[in-house]
This record gives C-alpha cells, structure tokens and sequence, in this order.
C-alpha cells in the first residue's frame, strides 16, 4: 500500500541468537513471513547541519520527529521510494509516508516543490500511488512544516539492515502484511554510513553483533498471551533502539569529534 497512515505502539527487543530462535519457534502455526519475505531496507534520514533533530530525539523529549526516505533495495532513478515522517507522541509511534520516484524524492527534499518533484519524475507505474491525491498532498505539507521548522535539512545518516516481517497466517498458510493489526519484524546485518563525511557511501559499519537481531512488534491493542508468554520464557525485554540514534553516537565515538555546543552534542565526523 503506497498512501500509509497510522498509529500504534512499537515496541523494540535486541535478541541474541538463542532469544531469536525461541520465538521464532513460538510462533508456528500462529504467525509466518509475509508476502515480501525478507527484504534489503535503506533509509536516508535527513537533519540539519548540526543534526538537531537526532540531538532533540535522544534527549527522549515527549514528542520527536524523524524525516527519511526509505527504499526496498538500491533504487534507480525511476524506481519507487518512500518519503517519510514519522512522529513518537508518549510513546505512540504515528508514521505518514508518500510515495515518489527516487529522482522526485531527491528533487523533493533539495528544494523543489512537492508537485513540481512529482510532475518532472512521475513513477514508472502510476498505479502505485496518486500523486496528487488530497492525502498526498496533506503528507507532503506536514513534510514542507518539518523542513519549515528545523531549517535547511540535508542527507545524514544512511542506514541498512535486512528485514524478514512476520503477520498472522491467512488460510493458505502465509502470512498477512497487516499493517492494522500484529506485525513482528526482524531486523539483521545493520549498518550505517555517516554521509556528511568526506567520502560518503565508501564504506557502511555495523551496528548490531554478527549474531544479534533486532525485533520490533508493532501492535494497536495488548500482545496476545501466548507471545508474551514467549517473551518471558526466553528473557527478551524491551530495548531502546533507534537506528538513526545508535549511528550518531557510533560516529561521535568512533571518530572523536564530539563538541559541545551549549547544551547538546555537535557532531563534525572526517
């Protein structure tokens, strides 16, 4: 589904190895891999020079925000992206997302008007999403207030991991991508690349151990006893991790630039 609304609680639990497959096995013949298996997910998130808006979010305020543009592999210029905002209120997550050509995207969050972006590098498949529907446009105001607020915003940080999701098994035995009710993913082999440093995209760095996977369940109501049940039994609890975040302070340590500019961190990585 391209036009993409919605609010629930995520919750994020880094598991070793033996946690991971213990609650793979709890979920037979209750959950399975949905129809898009498991998938190379790459996110750009976008932030000032300064990357306040990390800053501001590791400062665990009431209300953050994120903006990225996520793809499902390498896109090509013409290929489908999705520009996204997601917001963390008291800790429910709401996400609004568009959909756009990866040019359009580029073009979008240079500078350029979101219908000008749209009209100049339409998707190949127009079917995907209405660019000009009234959502689309309501997306892409919240998105021009962002980047209103926090000032001229460049690319940051890219991200990447594989993603295996997991919904509730349908009558053929496969899981369901619903995004409404429970949905687990789990994420391995996360990377990062800091793209303000010289070179960037030359090399991506890990964020996890080799072994570790991070699972996220997403959920509008309470868990379902039996993978809570799951949960206790192999010791998994919840965990605070943000991708975005967990890079920025890799490339602080990592690189050792980290300045105080009043009361938050400046990162200048080389």
């Amino acid at each position: 589904m391209a036009e993409f609304h919605f609010e629930r609680k995520e919750v994020k639990y880094r598991l070793s190895a033996v946690q991971h497959k213990a609650i793979l096995s709890a979920f037979r013949g209750r959950l399975a891999p949905d129809v898009y298996g498991s998938s190379l997910v790459k996110s750009v998130y976008f932030d000032t020079d300064k990357r306040d808006m990390i800053a501001h979010s590791l400062e665990k305020p009431l209300y953050k925000e994120k903006l990225r543009v996520r793809s499902y592999g390498t896109p090509s210029e013409s290929d489908l992206v999705f520009v996204e905002v997601k917001k963390k209120y008291d800790g429910v997550v709401y996400k609004r997302r568009i959909a756009m050509s990866y040019a359009a995207a580029r073009a979008y969050l240079g500078g350029t008007s979101y219908e000008a972006a749209c009209a100049a590098y339409p998707l190949d498949n127009p079917g995907v999403s209405n660019a000009f529907s009234p959502v689309n446009i309501q997306v892409a105001r919240e998105i021009d207030a962002i980047m209103h607020r926090w000032g001229p915003l460049r690319a940051s940080m890219l991200t990447t991991c594989v993603r295996t999701a997991y919904g509730p098994i349908d009558e053929s035995g496969a899981g369901v991508a619903d995004e409404e009710g429970l949905r687990v993913t789990f994420d391995a082999s996360l990377g990062y690349c800091d793209l303000h440093a010289p070179r960037a995209g030359v090399k991506t760095f890990p964020l996890i151990g080799p072994e570790e996977t991070i699972m996220e369940v997403k959920s509008r109501g309470p868990y379902p006893l039996w993978l809570a049940d799951a949960l206790d039994a192999c010791g998994a609890y919840p965990s605070s991790f943000s991708k975005y975040g967990e890079a920025y302070r890799r490339c602080a340590s990592n690189m050792g630039f980290l300045l105080e500019v009043g009361s938050r961190p400046e990162v200048r990585c080389a």
